[in-house]
Formats: structure tokens, C-alpha cells, sequence
């Protein structure tokens, strides 16, 4: 059932973005590692290192602190989250009132719709920004759990809903998340929050220099690297800290809350840096 959530949330992001061979290279990797990425309430895999919720200033000073230690520059960050709703299929109609829900909540304006009914999915997604310039979406989706073999067979109906800009200030990062993680819970939904805060470093570095950037990011939260994968392009390592409040579970069941991916961008003649926790939800 795990896997099946991950190759379902998946869907949603790839529908967020262009599509790339970068954002099929890296979920497929998280899948083959069998990382649970979001889970579900109420089951085992559920786990938290604080009955605390999330709260954006602490996870702005987490991933900042790992950032800082890398040397590179922030200049943009990704709030989302994954939710699960409810365990039944809503149709066009339905999805689009609970669409407008959550666009009230989050104070959205100028903001787009869209919305598909076909046979094995409801599909609805709107568009807008907030004051500040930032962009966010929501997008909902119904399966009907019909026993075709898809899914797991039942029904259920899922949220993501996501926040990005460059325009980066303390203030404005952890009032967005928090308003995220309020939102969703408004609608009955229990929060899995992720984010992550991109930098920039003016030269180009090498795959040893990339290896040593992320592990420094790691310790200055208290991370050890859990796995990765180290190319001559792209290193990725997550760890554990016990910093963060919120972890997700690897497919041999250690845990992991912290992401640092550096990248080299031939195009600017430097570095791209990405810090997430618990994972980098995007396309880098």
C-alpha cells in the first residue's frame, strides 16, 4: 500500500511541472529505495520524534543551518504537502467545492482553475499567488478503488498543496507553512509537510567537493548520511537528525528527515544546493 501512495503522489508531482528526465531519475530513485514519502495517519509507519506539530520557523532554522554549511547562497524555497483526505471517490462537482474550500483558507488570489472527470480519476487543480508574489497550487485528486487492479483497490481522495518563490525571508517562509499545515487541517486533513530551501554557489565544484559539501550539511544538524547516490553531475545524501520533528521511513526502515542534493549547473558556471526535510519534493 506504501509504494502504491508513493507511485500515486508521484502522478500528482509530475503533474506540478515540466517533465524531465531529472524528475523521472529521481522518483524513480526514491521508489527504489522504497521511501515512504508521505504517511498515512493512523498506520504503524506513522512516526514523529515530537507530539508537537511542524512549525515553519523551526524548520526554516533547520534547513538554513544545514544550507549555511554548504557555502552556497539561498535564494528560493518549496513548501508541500501530501495529504490524504478521506477514503472516498468524489466526483467533479465535489472536488471542486473542496477545491474552493482550501483556496479560501489559504487567501489566494488571481487564481485558475481546471478540473477532469475521467474513468479511473477526478482531477481538479487551481492556481494562484498570495500578497507576496508567491505562487501556490492545490490539487486534488479522487480514485475509486474499482477493482480493476489499479491502486490498492479502494477508493480514496488525496491533496497536495504547494508554495514556492524566490523572494526568501524568515518571516515570510514560516507564515506560508505554517498557513499550509492550518489549511490543511481545516479540511480534515492530517498535515505531511516537506519543504526544502534552494542556494547557489558561483563556481563549479567537483564530485569530491559535492560529496563534501553534503556531508557537511548533514552534521550541522546533527545528520549522519543514511544513503545517497554520488554521480559526476549530481550528489544526493539524506540523513537522520533528531533535530527535526517529522521523519519518513527508507525501505529498510531507517529513518529519514533530512535531504541534501548539490547539482552542477553548467548553464550559471556554478553549484545549485538543495536542503529538504524530510526529502527534496522537486525537480533539481
Amino acid at each position: 500500500m506504501a509504494h502504491t501512495r508513493v507511485i500515486r503522489r508521484a502522478r500528482l508531482v509530475r503533474r506540478r511541472g515540466k517533465k524531465g528526465w531529472k524528475r523521472a531519475m529521481w522518483m524513480a530513485l526514491w521508489i527504489g529505495l522504497g521511501v515512504v514519502i508521505a504517511h498515512p495517519p493512523g498506520t504503524a509507519s506513522a512516526q514523529t520524534a515530537s507530539s508537537a506539530p511542524s512549525d515553519g520557523g523551526a524548520q526554516y532554522e533547520f534547513l538554513m543551518s544545514a544550507l549555511r554549511a554548504t557555502g552556497a547562497t539561498p535564494n528560493a524555497y518549496l513548501i508541500h504537502d501530501w495529504t490524504q483526505l478521506n477514503d472516498s471517490f468524489l466526483n467533479e462537482t465535489q472536488l471542486a467545492a473542496l477545491g474552493a474550500q482550501v483556496v479560501q483558507e489559504l487567501g489566494l488570489a488571481n487564481v485558475k482553475t481546471q478540473a477532469a472527470q475521467l474513468v479511473n480519476e477526478t482531477y481538479w487543480r487551481a492556481v494562484g499567488v498570495w500578497p507576496s508574489g508567491t505562487r501556490a497550487e492545490v490539487v486534488l485528486t479522487s480514485f475509486p478503488g474499482a477493482p480493476s487492479g489499479a491502486g490498492d483497490g479502494q477508493p480514496e481522495t488525496v491533496m497536495t498543496v504547494t508554495a514556492s518563490s524566490s523572494n526568501l525571508t524568515e518571516g515570510q517562509f514560516s507564515s506560508q507553512y505554517d498557513q499550509v499545515e492550518r489549511t490543511v487541517a481545516s479540511v480534515n486533513g492530517t498535515p505531511q509537510m516537506s519543504a526544502y530551501i534552494a542556494g547557489f554557489k558561483p563556481s563549479e565544484v567537483s564530485e569530491a567537493e559535492a560529496d563534501g559539501m553534503a556531508i557537511a550539511a548533514l552534521r550541522a544538524v546533527g545528520a549522519a548520511a543514511v544513503e545517497g547516490i554520488r554521480t559526476p553531475l549530481e550528489t544526493s545524501l539524506s540523513g537522520y537528525s533528531a533535530r527535526a520533528p517529522v521523519y519518513v521511513l527508507a525501505g529498510d526502515h531507517r529513518r529519514v528527515n533530512v535531504q541534501v542534493a548539490v547539482h552542477d549547473d553548467s548553464f550559471r558556471h556554478g553549484t545549485d544546493v538543495y536542503v529538504g526535510s524530510p526529502l527534496v519534493i522537486a525537480t533539481y
